[in-house]
């Protein structure tokens, strides 16, 4: 199932004409897999004179411990700063979509989420980056059940 999904979104990639596509592997303070799939944007405009992108991604979430699963949807513009050729920096804050409303004994409140990143990139060549990726996603107290989720990961991103 996890192949077909990958394979169905880097076809959408392709067809919907996104710039880049990112595969990553992330976990949680509490040791869940994540595998996420992500589809780039770039766009003409530019905040402070940086440039906005767009990030669709999707995330399979498995637990270590017991048999819960979560798939999370989001969308957030992504401002990147270019130190170099090499390094960079990005920040983002966006909406997100989660499957279920808890998952291992925590309770996120609602479906809709907030999330928020900051993420440190390398440019190994003009095609090919890897980065490594703080995610927060909460639903920012508008529910009573707000566990919220801390990501650390790391993405191999393709530059078309």
């Amino acid at each position: 199932m996890k192949k077909l999904l990958i394979l169905l979104l880097l076809s959408a990639s392709y067809l919907f004409s996104f710039d880049k596509v990112g595969i990553g592997y992330s976990t949680t303070s509490y040791d869940s897999n994540i595998y996420d799939v992500s589809l780039i944007k770039d766009t003409n405009y530019k905040l402070f004179n940086l440039p906005i992108s767009l990030e669709f991604a999707f995330d399979y979430m498995d637990s270590t411990n017991t048999s819960d699963e979560l798939y999370i949807t989001s969308f957030q513009p992504v401002i990147t700063y270019d130190f170099n050729k090499q390094f960079f920096i990005q920040g983002a804050l966006g909406v997100a979509y989660l499957s279920n409303k808890s998952f291992e004994h925590r309770n996120f409140g609602m479906n809709f989420q907030f999330k928020e990143s900051v993420v440190f990139g390398y440019n190994i060549n003009k095609h090919l980056s890897t980065t490594l990726r703080y995610n927060h996603i909460s639903n920012a107290d508008l529910d009573d059940d707000n566990s919220g989720l801390d990501i650390f990961g790391l993405n191999l991103i393709y530059k078309f």
